[in-house]
């Protein structure tokens, strides 16, 4: 039976979650009555920092030693397993192997933070630094997105599973950064189902 679905509706109970802040729901149909819900998301879901276990080297005050990094971001990399004590803004140079990339490269930076074992590192890049920087990360995180969406996705239907019928939950969740507008600043659509391609 073909049923009235509502995606206002929808992407208004999508919005009422606290760590969504845009949504946009777009109804595919495949076959007549046959109606396929795909709901973009712009999340607080979305994580800055990926995962990112890997040994690494730290020169500081010309002493050198080895130290593990936790995760990684494109402006910087949280450290744990540090022998001594940082203080905040001290420079720093790591020797590190980028995400994806096969050789290890020095990166220089500035502790932002320090607590027991552990701190975060504020890159100071070079503009070609930070491209390479950024690819890698995009790279990485591409896998990990897709466990992250995994997750998002079951608990965006449980929560809509208590506010709508089943046939008006999206059957696919599509986490984004901001939503593609057009030239006047309206959604693009268009370009929204060329995404769940």
């Amino acid at each position: 039976r073909c049923f009235r679905i509502e995606l206002g509706e929808i992407e208004a109970a999508l919005e009422q979650h606290p760590d969504v802040q845009e949504s946009v729901v777009i109804a595919q149909t495949d076959k007549p009555c046959n109606v396929r819900l795909v709901a973009y998301i712009v999340s607080d879901f979305m994580p800055e920092r990926i995962p990112y276990q890997s040994t690494c080297l730290a020169e500081l005050d010309g002493k050198t030693i080895k130290l593990r990094t936790e995760d990684i971001s494109k402006s910087g990399v949280g450290l744990v397993e540090i022998p001594i004590t940082l203080s905040k803004d001290q420079h720093i140079r790591l020797y590190l192997q980028l995400p994806g990339e096969n050789e290890k490269r020095w990166l220089n930076g500035t502790v932002s933070w320090s607590h027991l074992q552990q701190a975060g590192i504020q890159f100071q890049l070079t503009p070609t630094e930070q491209t390479i920087l950024d690819q890698s990360v995009e790279y990485s995180q591409q896998g990990f997105l897709k466990i992250w969406q995994r997750t998002v996705t079951k608990n965006l239907c449980h929560y809509l599973k208590k506010k709508l019928p089943d046939y008006m939950v999206p059957y696919r969740f599509v986490l984004l950064e901001a939503l593609p507008l057009t030239p006047n600043g309206k959604i693009d659509r268009q370009a929204l189902e060329q995404l769940s391609v």
